[in-house]
């Protein structure tokens, strides 16, 4: 049993990882709001004119919207994946760190796009998701096809599907700096999509097996 330990590298405690998953995605989700505020020299008077004002925090809001829950979508998808987990190794604990460097950086890229409606404010805001994205492909990967790491294994439906949700939403963040090239302000709107991602991915899962 020790050479088998030994063989696999030190032990860590998935305990502290998800501390750490939970502290930042909780920091994230709070600094998304500070975008969330009125100008300070307006000054409206009538009930028009701050629903004027309110207008022109449309796409702050929207980016909020969209980021919260792009955020709540991957604290989710990361609780589902460590259920499999006894321990850590290293790679992945760094594969965990490497998907929190996206989720750290979402507020940023949220407040690009909520201000600059241009290809390039979009393009940070897809890089960034995407970076999160392959952080919890590697993660998976990782639980997947090293079981030694899990309190039970997971099984190839699981992985595929994971698979698929994090492809779609790779896909669905390019297809927003496409779009943003053609019609500023409204590439947003596909990210609707991402409420199609885990009955399409079932659906395909399905149909693999």
């Amino acid at each position: 049993m020790t050479d088998t330990i030994l063989a696999h590298g030190p032990q860590l405690s998935k305990h502290r990882i998800e501390a750490l998953v939970d502290g930042i995605f909780a920091v994230a989700m709070t600094l998304l709001v500070i975008e969330l505020k009125l100008p300070e020299h307006v000054q409206a008077t009538s009930s028009a004119e701050l629903l004027h004002v309110l207008g022109e925090l449309t796409p702050t809001f929207g980016s909020w919207v969209i980021s919260f829950l792009v955020l709540a979508i991957f604290w989710v998808g990361n609780h589902r994946l460590y259920s499999y987990v006894r321990h850590l190794d290293g790679p992945l604990t760094w594969y965990t760190i490497l998907m929190l460097a996206g989720a750290s950086l979402l507020p940023f890229a949220s407040a690009v796009n909520g201000r600059f409606l241009s290809q390039l404010a979009q393009a940070v805001y897809a890089i960034v998701m995407t970076l999160m994205a392959i952080g919890s492909l590697l993660v998976a990967a990782r639980i997947y096809r090293h079981p030694e790491l899990c309190s039970h294994p997971m099984d190839k439906a699981t992985f595929v599907g994971v698979c698929i949700r994090q492809g779609i939403l790779i896909a669905v963040a390019a297809l927003t700096v496409v779009l943003a090239g053609q019609a500023p302000g409204m590439a947003n709107f596909a990210f609707m999509l991402l409420f199609l991602v885990r009955p399409l991915s079932n659906t395909l899962t399905r149909r693999l097996h």
